[in-house]
């Protein structure tokens, strides 16, 4: 069997560019640069800070992988559309009704906003972690989808399930398994490793009113809440652990649906990342 080709990434580009953001190249950011270099055929010799062996590397991987890309064209396209959305955005105006911080990039206002207790800098033409470490483009299009919202009515404290939101039917079921039930199948017998990682996520564990093992309020986003309510499998009834994850009622206020399903999904994915090595 061949073995598969390797396709340049984004971040493959920016650990090799100066990022400095000098725009020499043109853009406003090396991130920016990367994802046109990558996508629209943008010359990377624009950049006249490559390291000469980096360059060459570029240049010969580019010309191998052609028209292929290590993200698919909806994905792009996606992100086109939203970046189109936020063009319009007075971001000065809407820092304060979605919890963001504002910033300047150069000339330019940017937000900065915390994504699972991680800072990104949104910048009308690019996102990027204040860290400078690991990220992808679907982290862009949420955060994008979070601000050209532009948020609405103050969070209220009245909590509902997924299913009681308008259009939801149909993602309930992404919802259910990209969510909640990976949490529940990777901390099935460590309630007490949930809570470890749920107070990393600066959870707030005094939720009056229910009957879980664990029952935490946690904001992915500064305007979108988390109620997550765990309940320990139990062997003797055969009874799995579950986990059910409840909105603040003004959640689509802030973010659309699919918007939310990623949102839970990343929340499973940051979650898992913390367990621990040992069963507990």
């Amino acid at each position: 069997m061949a073995e598969k080709k390797k396709l340049l990434q984004i971040l493959d580009l920016l650990r090799m560019l100066p990022r400095s953001n000098c725009k020499e190249c043109g853009h406003a950011t090396c991130m920016a640069f990367a994802t046109y270099v990558l996508r629209e055929g943008e010359s990377p010799e624009k950049c006249p800070y490559w390291q000469p062996e980096d360059l060459a590397f570029v240049k010969k991987s580019l010309a191998e992988q052609g028209d292929d890309s290590a993200y698919p064209d909806h994905l792009f396209s996606a992100r086109k559309f939203v970046q189109e959305r936020v063009s319009k955005v007075d971001f000065t105006a809407v820092a304060p009704k979605i919890g963001a911080e504002l910033t300047t990039c150069g000339n330019e206002t940017c937000l900065v906003i915390n994504l699972l207790e991680r800072l990104y800098r949104v910048c009308k033409e690019e996102v990027e972690p204040v860290d400078q470490g690991e990220h992808d483009l679907w982290e862009h299009i949420l955060l994008y989808n979070y601000v050209a919202e532009g948020g609405g009515r103050p969070l209220t404290g009245n909590w509902v399930p997924m299913e009681s939101l308008p259009g939801s039917l149909a993602k309930r079921k992404a919802f259910v398994a990209g969510c909640e039930s990976k949490i529940a199948a990777a901390y099935s017998g460590r309630p007490e490793a949930l809570r470890r990682a749920l107070a990393a996520l600066k959870a707030d564990f005094d939720v009056p009113e229910n009957n879980a093992d664990v029952a935490a309020i946690f904001y992915p986003l500064p305007r979108v809440p988390f109620q997550l309510l765990f309940w320990d499998a139990d062997l003797d009834d055969d009874f799995p652990a579950q986990v059910k994850v409840l909105f603040d009622e003004t959640v689509l206020d802030y973010l659309d649906i699919e918007s939310l399903v990623f949102l839970g999904e990343k929340c499973a994915e940051r979650l898992e990342n913390f367990l621990p090595t040992d069963k507990e």
